[in-house]
This record gives structure tokens, sequence and C-alpha cells, in this order.
């Protein structure tokens, strides 16, 4: 009788902690929509009577409610172009959370030092880690446990290096993530001493890797930032399926990480999946498009990313490693040689650029299906 108590403490609990992690989730997106307002100056209404009651039977049907208009108006605002099939954030987020077990054990894998556990498996590269902390414990590249003094003088001349948090909670839109240059146990770039760093920024889970090189024909576009491909993956019908047309995010103004949120300056373009470049990119931050790289000047337009096909198959290899997850993003770049690299596995949260850049739904012909699955 006591373990039963217990055990329906523990899902109540568990229920209402996971109630208000989808309200801050929601949150995050309406201070996205509050933000793109603000650059936009959205004031008009886009949509049609129409389209209102399209909308209405279109989500009543396929998952049984409705939802606010305002979603799809700002769309429409961007793209001059209606398509039922916009989603907004809730019903993104029913979906992850109905194709993502809530169970809390689940967010390891998005514990950016746990994707060196299964990417090897499929000989998928990594940025290679050189030091690491999980829990309070300090590793080197071995995977010896090291002492924190010891950590701090082996980093005290390190040089050049990239590090960046690694659990989910504190490592979203590049927060922290920073490119240092070690010497004589001080950071030359912020002029701070390296331990104290350490403890004001990263306390006990990041990771320390060497600065990936990227392949030239990502490197000529902006070489400051890695420039990453965001994907989504899913398990649809017994079989691991690509479901969204890639984004790449590329950095600027000098920014040593790519795209990373609409508050901070960084272009996304759209592209084929043979890796041929869209004529124009667009900074939200600014609402500004570009035919052009707005520091290195070149153009987008006919330009092809070499080896992107590898980067497609990488991503459904690296989702067969772990099938308990039903819902993936993925963030890739290619390296030097021409290889792909895996620079994080993500939880899905990226709305608004995919429907932006390409002028349709998020899920484009899946929608329908994927939308059934919150009417059952």
């Amino acid at each position: 009788m006591k373990n039963r108590i217990l055990s329906l403490c523990s899902k109540f609990y568990w229920k209402v902690r996971f109630a208000i992690q989808k309200r801050v989730q929601y949150n995050y997106y309406l201070g996205i929509f509050d933000t793109i307002s603000k650059i936009k100056d959205i004031k008009t209404n886009f949509l049609t009577k129409k389209q209102n009651l399209e909308i209405d039977n279109f989500y009543k049907r396929y998952c049984g409610t409705k939802v606010p208009y305002m979603w799809h108006n700002l769309m429409v605002s961007y793209n001059n172009k209606f398509d039922v099939r916009y989603l907004p954030p809730k019903i993104f987020l029913e979906i992850i959370d109905k194709l993502n077990s809530q169970d809390i054990k689940y967010f390891v894998f998005y514990d950016k030092n746990f994707l060196y556990n299964f990417a090897a498996r499929k000989n998928i590269k990594v940025p290679k880690r050189l030091f690491y902390s999980v829990n309070g414990l300090f590793f080197n590249s071995n995977d010896d446990i090291i002492s924190k003094e010891n950590l701090c003088k082996q980093l005290s001349n390190i040089g050049e290096v990239f590090i960046k948090p690694t659990k989910l909670s504190n490592s979203g839109y590049s927060q922290n993530c920073r490119l240092i240059n070690v010497s004589d146990g001080t950071d030359t770039y912020s002029n701070m001493n390296i331990k104290d760093m350490l403890e004001q920024y990263y306390n006990n889970d990041f990771v320390v890797q060497e600065k990936v090189a990227c392949h030239k024909s990502i490197s000529d576009i902006y070489s400051k930032s890695v420039n990453t491909f965001s994907l989504y993956s899913i398990i649809l019908n017994n079989d691991i399926k690509i479901i969204n047309k890639p984004i790449f995010k590329i950095g600027m103004n000098g920014n040593i990480t790519d795209y990373s949120g609409v508050k901070t300056d960084g272009l996304i373009i759209a592209m084929t999946d043979d890796g041929m470049l869209h004529d124009s990119a667009l900074c939200v931050k600014q609402n500004k498009w570009y035919t052009s790289h707005p520091d290195t000047k070149f153009v987008f337009k006919d330009h092809k990313i070499e080896n992107f096909h590898k980067v497609l198959e990488s991503v459904k290899k690296l989702h067969s490693c772990i099938p308990w997850l039903k819902f993936c993003k993925w963030d890739v770049t290619i390296d030097i040689d021409g290889e792909p690299v895996l620079v994080e596995l993500e939880r899905p949260s990226e709305l608004f650029p995919q429907q932006v850049l390409y002028k349709e739904g998020i899920f484009g012909e899946y929608t329908e299906e994927l939308l059934s699955l919150l009417k059952k």
C-alpha cells in the first residue's frame, strides 16, 4: 500500500513538473512572437475570414481543437503566402510530447557529452573532445577522471579551444558557447582567469573541444563560426525519415556562433537536398534579406555545399542509435575533409525558420498524419 501511494505521488509530481515545463516552453514561443512583432511592427490582420475558417476546420478535423490565428498571421506577414499547415507552437509542443516520452531519463540524450557515446557506433565524426565535466566529475580526452585543479593546470596554456555547457537547461541558443585562447592561465579574449571562468559560467557540466575547421564550400561564406545544417528526423511507420527541409545557419558580424535565435545577429537560408543554396538569407533580428553575406560579400545564388548528401545519410544513421527518441533535431556541419561532423543533438525547438524560409508548414506532407496522433 505504501509503495502504491509513493508511486502515485511520483506520477503526480512528474505530471505537474512537465505541465509547468510545457508552459515555460510555450512562454518561450510567446517571447519570440513578441520580439518579432516589435521587429516587424505587426499590427495588420493579413488573414481573411475564409482563411480563418479553413484553419478552424483543418485543425478541428485532424487534432480535434482550434488554434489561435496569430501564428498563421505572422507567417503570412513574412511570406505573403497562406498555408493552412503552418504549425502553431502549442501543437508543435504537443507533437513533441506525444512522440518523445515525458520520462525525465530521456533528457540525458540531449546532454552534449552523451553524443560521444553513440556517434562512434556509426563512424560519424564529432568535434574532438579535450576535457569535459559531468555531474561534477572532470575527465580528460582518455575518459580518465582528473581533479579540477589538474584540469585548470592543463587548460592554463592550451591555446585556442571551444568551450560550451552541455546540459539541455543551460546550453540553448549558444549561451556561454565561446572560443577561448588560454595562455598563462588567462583567456586572452575575455581577460578572465580560466578557473574563475569555469566557476562562473560552466559549473559541473561542460565540454572543451578542438575548434572545427569547416569545408571550403562552407568557410568561404563565413569562416569565423562553425556554420551548421539543422534537420529534424522522426521514426514514423517503422522507418526513420527526415521530415523537414534543411536550414543552413550562418554566423555574421564577427560572431563565432551561427544563427542562435531571433535576438542575435545570424543568417538562415534555405537549400536543396543536393546542397544548392537559395538566392537569399534572412537575418531575423534585422528583418532583412541578404543576397550576399554582409561581412564577406559572398553571393549565395548558385553556390553548392559539397558532400551535403552525406549529412542527410549521417542523420538517419545517428537516429538509428537512439530509437528511444522518436523525434530529434540535429545540427551537423561538414569538415575540411568533406565529412559530416555532428555538432549537437537537441530537443526539437526551432519552428519559425523552417516556415519562413520555405513558406509552408514545418512538417509538410506529414502534417495530417502527425496531427492525427494528437486526436487519438
